[in-house]
C-alpha cells in the first residue's frame, strides 16, 4: 500500500471508531505512521480526506447497487430495493459503520448519501405508479425510510444481519402480496 492508501485506511478506521469530529489529523498521522504534512499534501484538509473516503465508499456501493437494481419489472425492482441495505452492508461493513457514525453531524456525508439514493427514489416512484399504488411518491418515500433504517440497523452490529434477513423476508411478503 502507498502512504496515501495508509492515510485513507487509518482515517476510515478512526472515523468509524470515534466519528469525524473526534478524530484529529494528528491521530490519523500516528495511525498511518506518517506526518500530518503528508495528509495535507494529499488531501488539502481534514474535510478533503473525509470526502475522499466517502467518495470512494459510494463509488464501491454504486458498483454493487447498479447490477442489483437493473430489474425492469416494477415489483422485482421494489423487492430488490427491500434487500439492498443488506447487500451493501455485507459488501462493505466498515464503510457503512463509518457512515452510520458520522452522517448525522456531517453535511458532506449526507450530501453523498442523498445523491446516491436519488435515482432509487425516482425509479421507485415509477415502479409504484406502474403497480397502480394510490400515491407512488409517498410509497417511494416510505420504502426509502425503511432502507435507511435497515442499513443503519445492519451497520450497528453484525449480529443484526441474521435477524435482518427475517425482516427483509417479512417486508418482501408485504409488497409481493399486494
Amino acid at each position: 500500500m502507498s502512504k496515501r492508501d495508509d492515510i485513507l485506511s487509518a482515517a476510515a478506521k478512526l472515523y468509524r471508531e470515534n466519528g469525524a469530529r473526534s478524530t484529529s489529523t494528528k491521530s490519523i498521522a500516528l495511525e498511518a505512521k506518517t506526518s500530518e504534512a503528508l495528509i495535507f499534501k494529499y488531501f488539502g484538509t481534514k474535510e478533503g480526506l473525509l470526502e475522499e473516503i466517502i467518495k470512494k465508499g459510494y463509488k464501491e456501493a454504486t458498483k454493487i447497487i447498479v447490477p442489483n437494481l437493473m430489474e425492469k419489472d416494477a415489483l422485482s425492482y421494489i423487492l430488490k430495493i427491500v434487500e439492498i441495505s443488506h447487500i451493501l452492508v455485507v459488501a462493505n461493513p466498515s464503510f457503512w459503520k463509518m457512515q452510520h457514525k458520522i452522517m448525522a453531524l456531517n453535511p458532506i456525508s449526507q450530501k453523498y448519501h442523498d445523491n446516491f439514493m436519488k435515482p432509487c427514489f425516482d425509479r421507485l416512484k415509477q415502479a409504484f405508479s406502474e403497480l397502480k399504488y394510490e400515491n407512488s411518491e409517498l410509497e417511494a418515500q416510505l420504502l426509502l425510510i425503511y432502507v435507511e433504517g435497515m442499513w443503519r440497523y445492519f451497520a450497528r452490529s453484525q449480529d443484526n444481519l441474521k435477524h435482518g434477513e427475517e425482516l427483509i423476508k417479512l417486508m418482501k411478503r408485504k409488497y409481493d402480496s399486494n
